[in-house]
């Protein structure tokens, strides 16, 4: 069974690749930059009730909290804006093709064949199937463009052929 996808990197899918990465392969970092935000925030939290009565300190103290919060809450969004920034010209959008041995992902600019065992970790979010390459790298498979098999299927081939279990991250 062949089956092919085509996927469209827009703000979404880049916010699902970098959701797959921080949710697997940087699963550690990612919780241990998590608890040291909230102990900044908390810092923060506190200097604010200290700096009570005193306008600019507080303003200030207040636009920091409402900051790392942003940040924490849109982190995927955010790191899926840089990536788009980085990409080269011409992959706005990929065709992949799989086989049995690897798969095939055609851009306006170029053809790559992988190998099933480069991939680190298989993941899913309601939109997409995503295969996580590496720290930085991860590629998206769009559910709904999905041709030559059900979902179901697609599924088990990547579970069979990766030897990997494809994880929900949600979103």
């Amino acid at each position: 069974m062949k089956f092919t996808c085509h996927t469209t990197y827009n703000p979404k899918a880049l916010t699902a690749m970098a959701r797959a990465v921080r949710k697997t392969v940087r699963a550690k970092t990612s919780r241990m930059a998590h608890i040291y935000a909230w102990i900044v925030m908390g810092v923060t939290l506190v200097a604010f009730f200290l700096s009570w009565g005193e306008p600019w300190r507080m303003g200030i103290d207040a636009a920091i909290l409402v900051g790392l919060l942003l940040i924490q809450w849109k982190e995927d969004a955010i790191n899926g804006y840089f990536a788009k920034r980085k990409a080269l010209p011409g992959t706005e959008s990929a065709h992949t093709t799989f086989y049995p041995d690897g798969y095939v992902v055609k851009t306006e600019t170029a053809e790559s064949r992988w190998q099933y065992d480069k991939i680190m970790a298989l993941a899913e979010t309601k939109g997409y199937i995503l295969f996580v390459m590496g720290k930085h790298h991860a590629l998206a498979m769009d559910k709904t463009a999905l041709e030559g098999g059900s979902l179901q299927e697609f599924r088990h081939f990547l579970e069979e052929t990766t030897g990997k279990q494809i994880q929900n991250i949600g979103g």
